[in-house]
């Protein structure tokens, strides 16, 4: 996605696919990391959300949302569940709204929702954002003109950091560091490895619907 275009039913959009994931995933309350995953698949090319500084990878944030949603208890009927009480949702849609009146423009689009996400501060999106370290100013510099900011360094993992985030076990970290399956790199002058945002995507592989 090389632009943000203005969708005057985006809103309703999003919301038919928030509900449809909820029913998909049985889930017992409505959650913003399910909307922050709905609003980047709607967005996603080619499995990745792209905007200016940004590029999530869908696929792992589909996967945290697998691993880690509320669900009935099987054989529950399914009801359109409320939002969970940690997220205030009349707050996000003011957020919104803020963002509307900032930009000057009078109807939601997508680059709203996008500062929205950035600045609520909580869930996956804090998360995801925090990691990318990606400011909400420099995406709005890069709507105005086109401008990327300067590359950062990319962010740096412990064996056990990265064991966490692929959510295995520390050892199988140390074992593909070992055969040669996962790139690592010592600090100058100690023992202790460290491993790059970009090497730590390298192990992961997308996954055909005939392979699940």
């Amino acid at each position: 996605m090389s632009e943000l275009k203005g969708a005057p039913d985006f809103f309703n959009q999003l919301h038919e696919d928030m509900e449809r994931e909820c029913e998909r995933l049985h889930a017992s309350v409505c959650t913003l990391d399910i909307y922050f995953f709905c609003y980047l698949r709607r967005l996603s090319r080619f499995g990745y959300f792209t905007y200016g500084p940004i590029n999530i990878d869908v696929g792992l944030v589909e996967d945290i949302i697998e691993r880690t949603t509320p669900r009935l208890p099987e054989g529950q009927p399914f009801t359109m569940p409320d939002w969970a009480p940690e997220f205030d949702f009349v707050r996000f849609s003011q957020s919104l709204m803020d963002e509307v009146r900032r930009s000057g423009r009078r109807r939601i689009d997508e680059l709203h929702f996008l500062l929205a996400f950035m600045k609520v501060g909580s869930g996956l999106p804090a998360r995801v954002f925090g990691e990318l370290a990606v400011t909400p100013e420099q995406v709005e510099e890069y709507a105005r003109t086109g401008a990327r900011p300067p590359q950062a360094l990319e962010k740096l993992y412990s064996p056990e950091e990265a064991a966490e985030y692929l959510n295995i076990h520390v050892q199988t970290v140390r074992a593909w560091i070992r055969s040669g399956r996962l790139r690592a790199r010592r600090l100058a002058g100690q023992r202790a490895l460290r491993i790059t945002a970009s090497d730590l995507q390298s192990v992961l592989e997308p996954v055909s619907a005939g392979d699940v």
